[in-house]
């Protein structure tokens, strides 16, 4: 019965990080710009960069509806904490194609603007706009063979004359555009001097300039320690074992998440180590034969000493409620075991030979389930105290026994 509930917990608990994946949502604050020219604040949903440029998911202030924005809904859109501005425009990505609206990110605005976007098939094309005409930038990917027979995925240089007749009216740039790179920041500087350059005025001719991008992905170590109970269940290898002492438990916690793509929810990586002692008890039974009958019969108690050392590494996945300085979080995944310092006392009676000390020198698969808080000591410090109880069970990989199940209570703190 417990194993059933065990399994039915576990499902429901994949089930909603699988749910939640699909409906998660990474609001930040931000405001849109209407077709009146009006802004509007709230909070717009933070994706990857081919999302955002096909769509504003918004929740405007003091209104609990959320609106979703396509290009030409508005005029564009914009993020205030990460710098992220986003402007409605029409393209042509290829000749025989008709043009689409999308949502054209503003990496900087001025007399020429640069605009930013990822195509379906995550290629990266640059716009720079002068007047009305969008000048499209671009450096498709070619794979050439070399001498050897290996291939060397590279891209077309194509970019830099285009630069050069976009920036044509500034001759300054010249030298400064072969040696360009096709990034963020090699177009981002081309544009500046040329804006250095052409601007006569007083005023500065950049009305704005994209910030530098957070890294996308966050990695979270986390360091550990704390108790660990094991019991063995009444079909496996090691039930004869009494229920072992209670044990440390000290590991470390990696985990890797995407803000742009859904900050809440983590791949989580773990090895820990932990110890127990136990005592293995049997009874057997030996006969007398007299004449072809059982004349006396005899009862035989084994007992010896066990200690095991358990290295375990898991794979998962976690949710963490993404707001305030208090985060509940759960997590569940597959777990890998292999015994380490196996040590079993001398058989003290007859010449029994016990299938727990075999199975100790195999591995063990298992899953496990967890939950937590994390609490932020420092408000602006990504830094956390991590409170955590969690239970794993696992089964003997070549005979498919349950070997142990394992309760567990651990702080660490995560940086």
């Amino acid at each position: 019965m417990k194993t059933i509930l065990l399994k039915i917990f576990l499902t429901s608990t994949f089930s909603f990080l699988i749910i939640t994946a699909y409906a998660q949502s990474n609001y930040r604050p931000g405001f849109v710009i209407s077709l009146q020219n009006d802004t509007i604040y709230g909070q717009i949903d933070f994706r990857t960069d081919k999302m955002n440029a096909k769509r504003c998911v918004f929740k405007p202030e003091g209104n609990s509806g959320i609106v979703t924005y396509y290009p030409y809904d508005i005029q564009g859109y914009r993020f205030t904490d990460d710098g992220k501005y986003y402007i409605s425009h029409t393209i042509e990505l290829k000749h025989d194609e008709v043009p689409q609206p999308v949502f054209l990110e503003y990496l900087l605005q001025g007399i020429k603007s640069l605009y930013y976007y990822e195509t379906e098939n995550y290629e990266s094309i640059y716009f720079v706009g002068s007047g009305d005409k969008l000048i499209k930038v671009d450096a498709p990917k070619i794979i050439t063979k070399r001498e050897d027979g290996s291939q060397y995925t590279g891209n077309v240089k194509r970019y830099i004359p285009i630069l050069q007749y976009a920036f044509g009216d500034c001759p300054a740039l010249e030298h400064k555009i072969k040696r360009a790179s096709f990034t963020h920041k090699g177009l981002i500087d081309i544009a500046k001097d040329y804006h250095y350059v052409m601007c006569t005025s007083n005023e500065d001719c950049i009305e704005f300039e994209t910030k530098e991008d957070k890294h996308s992905l966050r990695l979270y170590v986390t360091p550990y320690a704390g108790i660990q109970q094991y019991s063995f269940p009444s079909r496996g290898p090691w039930h004869n074992f009494s229920k072992p002492d209670l044990s440390y438990l000290f590991g470390v916690n990696l985990a890797l998440n995407s803000r742009r793509w859904m900050s809440s929810l983590s791949a989580s990586m773990d090895i820990s180590i932990s110890h127990f002692n136990s005592v293995e008890q049997r009874s057997y039974q030996t006969y007398k034969m007299v004449d072809g009958s059982i004349s006396e019969t005899y009862l035989h108690h084994y007992t010896r000493s066990s200690s095991l050392t358990s290295l375990s590494a898991k794979l998962g996945i976690r949710y963490t409620y993404p707001k305030g300085r208090i985060r509940p979080f759960i997590e569940a995944g597959g777990a890998f075991a292999g015994m380490i310092g196996r040590k079993f006392g001398p058989e003290q009676e007859g010449d029994y030979s016990s299938i727990a000390e075999n199975v100790a020198e195999d591995t063990a698969l298992g899953y496990y389930v967890n939950t937590g808080l994390q609490i932020k000591p420092v408000k602006r410090r990504d830094q956390y105290i991590v409170l955590r109880a969690q239970f794993e069970a696992a089964h003997h990989a070549g005979l498919g026994l349950p070997l142990y199940n394992a309760w567990s209570g651990a702080i660490g703190y995560t940086f």
